[in-house]
């Protein structure tokens, strides 16, 4: 295919579930509109690099609303809303990892001269959000553009978590990098980083039995877990490199809607799987209950609507990331680490 045409098409059912294609030869992006509207895999065709962790022993499927998330989980990227861990907020019973991800969304391709992209939409069954995502993939361009937008639709004013769950595929090979952050470490789930401080300056890690750059992806067989927050961020960016590729991906977002940002990594210590998963969050912790309490979780009053837009950005020559412009230029860190 030329690299400056654009195609939409229906794709191959995925495990029995409808897939939409983006395609501009440069990015290839399939989306499952019956599993959450998930973006199921984002694939860099000049490198044939796949970006998107796919778990190799659960496939995507329809999922009844109070699934078991990490039970479920077979990868990709999911949104999160209005909560992760399941609990009781203002008399709903919210299910695990909220809402959206076991949701069958409606979806209406588009397409014009020069990009191709999908109006997805859905209504919360509890909450009574509207949730819209529309996806555009532009001629000769190494972005993938996503506009969100979340009416409250009810008839109370709505405390919630809004957060992305981009999983990456990583090895040895992989930088993680953030903005100067703090990093807040989640006391119920310690994972090999227990035995460092509560809270810490990104991205060295330190402890008794020594100094973790936690950049640097560590082997699967070291059976790492690491879980925290990044809070108080310098910009609104995160992403990975592989190094041995010499490229990046990076996601762009605004901190001011999306404040902190999460960071799940398990490189055979949970489930034997290796995955970083980058979460760009409306707030922190997992418990809504204290997210509430702390005065960090969003509120929507009935009739207003959260609006906002994210970048995903591809960009080859680099061997880590400093930054994102709002063109989706990703700019190298200006340290030498490894």
């Amino acid at each position: 295919m030329p690299m400056s045409d654009v195609n939409l098409t229906s794709g191959n059912e995925i495990n029995g579930l409808r897939s939409l294609v983006l395609d501009n030869g440069l990015l290839r992006v399939v989306v499952l509109p019956e599993a959450g509207a998930r973006i199921w895999q984002i694939s860099y065709k000049p490198l044939h690099a796949d970006l998107l962790w796919s778990n190799p022993h659960v496939s995507p499927a329809r999922q009844p609303l109070y699934a078991s998330y990490d039970d479920t989980w077979s990868g990709g990227w999911d949104d999160l809303f209005p909560n992760d861990d399941a609990g009781t907020v203002l008399d709903c019973e919210l299910p695990d990892h909220g809402e959206l991800w076991t949701a069958e969304w409606d979806a209406e391709p588009f397409e014009s001269d020069d990009a191709v992209g999908a109006f997805l939409k859905c209504a919360t069954p509890i909450t009574r959000f509207a949730a819209e995502k529309i996806l555009t993939l532009r001629r000769d361009s190494r972005l993938l553009e996503i506009q969100y937008r979340l009416a409250n639709r009810g008839d109370k004013t709505f405390p919630f978590l809004f957060k992305l769950h981009p999983a990456f595929a990583v090895s040895t090979d992989h930088r993680i990098d953030f903005p100067a952050m703090t990093v807040v470490r989640e006391a119920e789930f310690p994972g090999t980083l227990d035995g460092a401080p509560s809270r810490f300056a990104w991205p060295y890690a330190h402890s008794a039995s020594g100094s973790l750059d936690l950049r640097q992806v560590p082997d699967a067989a070291s059976r790492a877990i690491h879980f925290f927050y990044g809070t108080e961020l310098a910009g609104g960016w995160c992403g990975v490199t592989d190094r041995r590729r010499k490229l990046a991906a990076a996601l762009r977002f605004d901190p001011e809607v999306f404040s902190s940002c999460w960071l799940f990594a398990t490189h055979g210590g949970w489930r034997d799987l290796n995955v970083a998963v980058l979460e760009p969050a409306t707030g922190y912790p997992f418990k809504m209950q204290s997210m509430i309490e702390n005065g960090r979780a969003k509120l929507l009053a009935p009739g207003e609507t959260l609006v906002t837009s994210v970048l995903f950005s591809v960009q080859e020559r680099l061997d880590s990331i400093g930054g994102i412009d709002p063109g989706g230029y990703i700019s190298p860190a200006r340290d030498a680490a490894s």
